[in-house]
């Protein structure tokens, strides 16, 4: 669209799976699960605790900007390529249920908002999962995730939540989940095998032939593997230097969240300001650098001023709540054992 309105040549990307981000933020949301909760399986109270610590984490940000985006669309629909739709379709975007938008859409009111709605799919395997010890946690995960995605490849589903939860998608949440049993059991490769194994990883997101493409492979072996093959090399080799571009990586990360749900908010306007000032001055590829630092930027104001402390308040409150509810229940179960 900028191209064509600034006569510049388009930036082309084509010889990559340009949407790869997805694939390597599903492997290491099941890493992050496994590796932070391993602990907690078949612990008392785990599985709640899990949940409403992620469901803490991942909504309030969410919420906040979904209700933006709501209150741009009532106030100039215009700016919309795709309407918002009905109430049931508003109600299932903000509870994480999958729902069609617009001609063959499955997609929130965010629109990006699609990954969470499986992300928050496997905080409810996860959590399940969590009663159980470890072993059998991950057994069971496995043998219903994998049961799950046969079901969306043997069976092709017509109902639309079916539909998207069966994705062969799903499957590399668990690809994480086994990166982090693999990386808890001591495993460590040298620099040069990282290395190695991760620029494998890369190519793997690159379109080397017809044989690597949505067509011929599901999305979960084309773009899955590789980015597990990624999240390996970085879990598994050598610990990097706490130097300065470290430390902006590892700043960057931490806002990544914010910088995965703001991003298209900055994008659209900066795209019309380089229109009008730039035009055709400068060619697209730096429009990519320069809206890239500004969405940094902001996401990570963003993260500072606003997910953080809203982040820790939310957490606080539900977690709170929670222990109470667990303090309250405890006496009562006491006196039912003894009336017993």
């Amino acid at each position: 669209m900028l191209a064509a309105a600034t006569g510049r040549a388009v930036v082309d990307g084509s010889a990559w799976n340009l949407g790869f981000g997805v694939d390597i933020f599903f492997v290491l949301s099941g890493f992050i699960m496994t590796h932070t909760t391993a602990s907690e399986f078949g612990k008392s109270g785990a599985s709640l605790r899990f949940f409403l610590r992620r469901c803490a984490r991942v909504i309030p940000l969410y919420w906040l900007l979904t209700s933006v985006m709501l209150l741009g669309a009532l106030a100039a629909p215009s700016l919309l390529a795709v309407p918002i739709g009905s109430l049931s379709h508003l109600l299932a975007s903000y509870f994480f249920i999958p729902s069609g938008r617009g001609v063959d859409e499955i997609r929130p009111v965010l629109a990006l908002g699609w990954t969470l709605n499986y992300e928050m799919l496997f905080y409810v395997f996860f959590a399940a999962a969590l009663l159980l010890p470890i072993r059998l946690g991950v057994l069971w995960l496995s043998v219903l995730m994998v049961g799950m995605a046969l079901v969306g490849r043997l069976i092709d589903p017509q109902h639309v939540q079916i539909a998207f939860w069966t994705n062969p998608i799903i499957l590399e949440f668990l690809f994480g989940v086994y990166v982090a049993l693999i990386f808890r059991s001591g495993a460590r490769i040298g620099g040069g095998w990282a290395l190695g194994l991760a620029a494998i990883g890369l190519l793997g997101f690159v379109h080397v032939s017809t044989l690597w493409n949505d067509a011929a492979l599901p999305q979960f072996l084309r773009s899955g593997v590789p980015a597990a093959l990624f999240v390996l090399a970085a879990a598994i080799g050598p610990i990097l230097p706490q130097r300065r571009p470290v430390l902006w990586g590892v700043a960057l990360g931490d806002a990544s969240y914010s910088l995965y749900l703001v991003h298209p908010f900055i994008l659209r306007p900066l795209r019309a300001i380089w229109e009008k000032v730039i035009g055709a001055g400068l060619p697209l590829g730096l429009f990519v650098v320069f809206a890239t630092l500004v969405a940094a930027m902001f996401a990570k104001a963003l993260f500072r001023y606003v997910e953080r402390p809203l982040t820790s308040r939310v957490q606080g409150l539900v977690l709170r709540s929670a222990r109470s509810k667990q303090t309250a229940a405890a006496p009562l179960s006491r006196a039912d054992t003894e009336s017993a």
